[in-house]
């Protein structure tokens, strides 16, 4: 078992240190910004913001202006391609020639007049796809009866329809426009799908597009046309403008915060088209400074008094912190002294340990010498079997070896190499490649319960993987006579929990209460080092995370561990 770790390291003290200057360095700056030219701030502030109401009506009139202009003009284009695929429509040549060879051409014709056309096919009454000609290559019959749109179209008084984006039998975000002539048993219907990516490239090539971001959103909320700044087609809109009026100016605050935008309902369709500015509020330094000449000197001489009260604030700190520096020194060597106590202690306790196994290497080599020592041979001897001596003296050394390193371990820490693993990986890799024999022989059953929905977290895997090692390792001594062994992973808010539970001996309060101290151990004398429970913790908490275990006499143990998720 092993215990808790020391104090934070040098990577983690100095963002703290930082952390401390650069407040007391704004507390003593902002004392002398209020002490010399508070007053004077407030009085130019005022006049800054009556300016910046200014800008702000102003740049939301502009606003204003491109959605309406935008709009008519989006609105124009929509009408202008239901006109295309009217004349194609109502052409003779379409009349009497409907193939393949037709409808490229009529095709070719509508892509020149606008690249915006995908495709084009022809449906009858029933619904059924008589001719087509597009990318798209459909595999059997093709039928819209189910289609909304098409029971729009044959059930509304208007001749035409543009549809909402949708996937439909291409799976891909597109538009669809038709046109239906002739009643009953010789209606015709002629329909194109848009492509939303020329649409999106149209809508940046609108008057004003260079200065706002554009979208267009259906009454629902969902974009229908926009551009990457904005979001995606299909997508959920942070602009759900208003039907009424059809068009204004909006101002929301949600959880993102502040949203503003103008905005305009298109005519052709029930779609409104948005528009927000590059930047939420407009600043107007620029105009203010250059252009007023008295502002322009009360600038300079704000910036002279802050370079001044800046010098002085530096020097105030720099004189605290020095003294502060001296008073650290002090207290470090304090500290030092503690801790070689600490380390006395450390050894202290080890010595035993490490004794056991020198014993074990003193004994075998003497009885090897005493093998090769003819005087000593007696003519009934039985010959010495000498691998299994070599075997004890091999496995005393290499016991030796364990101890230091777990020692090493707890007195200092290696560089953390920290990437993004799955639990569940690591935890697999600990049960069956490096204990599964082991847990097998101990007539151990283990139980997995994984939470699958536990994403990757950021951590270094040769660390945990050396907790998981301790905590099973833990385990199975606990359980002489075998038992069940059950790891258990779920999510709990933005952390994982790893549950890693015994069904063997138990501890009582007390044991639990000294259970993560260094060098604490319930095994027999050679058995253990009491350093992996100590280890463990140590790394855990280096992780951000945290260790806990429940117990009872006879009824197991529970080891818990959170880690932060790091999402990832």
């Amino acid at each position: 078992m092993s215990g808790p770790p020391g104090g934070a390291s040098k990577a983690q003290d100095k963002p703290a240190r930082d952390g401390y200057e650069r407040e007391l360095f704004l507390t003593t700056f902002g004392r002398l910004v209020v002490l010399y030219f508070a007053p004077l701030l407030l009085l130019a502030g005022f006049f800054h913001l009556q300016y910046w109401y200014l800008v702000r009506d102003g740049t939301r009139a502009h606003l204003e202006a491109i959605a309406e202009h935008q709009s008519t003009t989006f609105d124009l284009f929509l009408r202008e391609r239901l006109v295309n695929l009217g004349n194609v429509i109502d052409d003779p040549r379409f009349r009497f020639g409907r193939d393949s060879t037709t409808l490229e051409s009529f095709l070719a014709s509508l892509q020149q007049t606008s690249d915006a056309f995908v495709d084009l096919g022809v449906v009858n009454r029933g619904g059924d796809l008589l001719s087509y000609v597009g990318p798209v290559a459909y595999a059997g019959p093709v039928n819209y009866r189910a289609q909304g749109w098409f029971e729009d179209l044959l059930s509304g008084s208007p001749e035409t329809l543009i549809t909402e984006i949708y996937r439909g039998f291409r799976d891909r975000p597109h538009f669809t426009i038709a046109v239906r002539r002739g009643e009953e048993a010789s209606l015709t219907v002629l329909r194109s799908a848009l492509s939303p990516e020329r649409l999106s490239e149209y809508l940046t090539t609108l008057e004003g597009a260079n200065e706002v971001h554009a979208a267009v959103v259906n009454d629902e909320g969902i974009l229908q046309v926009t551009t990457p700044r904005v979001g995606e087609v299909l997508g959920a809109s942070p602009f759900v403008p208003p039907r009424d009026p059809d068009r204004g100016f909006v101002v929301e605050h949600g959880d993102d915060g502040k949203i503003q935008y103008a905005y305009a309902w298109l005519k052709e369709t029930p779609w409104a088209l948005v528009v927000t500015g590059a930047q939420d509020e407009p600043s107007g330094w620029g105009a203010s400074v250059f252009g007023n000449l008295p502002l322009l000197a009360t600038f300079a001489t704000f910036l002279l008094a802050g370079l001044v009260i800046l010098i002085r604030a530096r020097q105030v700190v720099g004189s605290k912190l020095e003294s502060e520096r001296y008073e650290a020194e002090l207290s470090g060597q304090l500290v030092h002294a503690s801790r070689l106590a600490s380390v006395g202690e450390l050894a202290a306790g080890i010595a035993h340990e490490i004794n056991n196994p020198l014993a074990i290497i003193a004994e075998e080599v003497g009885v090897v010498r005493d093998s090769l020592d003819p005087e000593l041979a007696q003519e009934d001897d039985e010959p010495l079997v000498l691998s299994d001596h070599l075997d004890a003296i091999h496995e005393a050394v290499f016991r030796c070896r364990d101890i230091t390193r777990k020692l090493l371990t707890f007195v200092r820490k290696t560089d953390v190499r920290v990437e993004p693993h799955k639990i569940r990986g690591v935890l697999d890799e600990v049960l069956d490649v490096m204990l599964g024999n082991e847990l097998a022989i101990s007539n151990v059953e283990v139980v997995r319960r994984y939470d699958q929905s536990i994403p990757e977290i950021l951590t270094d895997r040769n660390q945990l993987v050396q907790v998981f090692v301790n905590l099973v390792k833990n385990a199975l001594d606990a359980m002489p006579n075998g038992g069940t062994l059950t790891v258990t992973t779920t999510r709990k808010d933005d952390r994982a929990v790893i549950a890693v539970q015994d069904t063997g001996l138990g501890m009582t309060p007390a044991l639990m209460d000294r259970a993560f101290m260094p060098f604490f151990t319930t095994k027999e004398p050679g058995k253990g080092t009491g350093l992996g429970l100590s280890v463990s913790y140590n790394i855990i908490q280096s992780f951000g995370g945290s260790i806990e275990v429940e117990s009872a006499p006879g009824q197991g143990s529970t080891f818990t561990l959170e880690l932060p998720l790091g999402i990832g």
